[in-house]
């Protein structure tokens, strides 16, 4: 697994679109007309929240919040128990949070050199109320391996073109 050392132009990216920024939409291809007029007529607030055990983006909007942790890759499958166990160790700590707060975690991953909707997005497997139980279905869940480790199959995430639907 290789995570992106410049990791923050993929959080950037991300960021830009979901706050509906002009020049950024005005750029992807990927992306439908229309879902590009939805972006900019109802744009998240995205709030930065890197740290080293803070999740990397926070969109808020008047009727959701989801916390959203990126991840990047030239590999199609991204396994946590890699890199020292960093992701492995801050995605149980996701675990904690959401039986404490209820709260949906997203992870976005980009798969670098990829022609067309190159981000997919998964959530952990869990029990979600309220209008997070409705989103829930939609989001495919991190796989877990024989030993417990965390990962995901850039194939079987859902497309952020997909998402952008949805929320929009």
């Amino acid at each position: 697994m290789e995570i992106a050392a410049n990791g923050t132009v993929y959080e950037r990216e991300l960021k830009l679109i979901l706050a509906g920024n002009d020049d950024k939409l005005g750029k992807i291809g990927w992306i439908r007309e229309d879902i590009k007029k939805k972006i900019k007529s109802k744009p998240f607030l995205v709030v930065r929240a890197a740290g080293s055990h803070g999740f990397d983006i926070i969109i808020i909007r008047q009727d959701l919040s989801i916390p959203i942790e990126i991840k990047s890759s030239k590999e199609r499958t991204l396994n946590f128990s890699s890199s020292s166990h960093r992701s492995q160790d801050q995605a149980e700590e996701y675990v904690e949070m959401i039986s404490k707060t209820g709260v949906m975690p997203l992870y976005a991953y980009r798969l670098k050199s990829v022609n067309g909707d190159p981000w997919r997005v998964f959530t952990f497997d869990s029990e979600y109320e309220g209008k997070y139980r409705m989103f829930a279905k939609i989001i495919p869940k991190l796989e877990v391996t024989r030993s417990g480790a965390y990962m995901m199959k850039w194939e079987k995430g859902l497309q952020l073109t997909s998402l952008l639907e949805y929320l929009f």
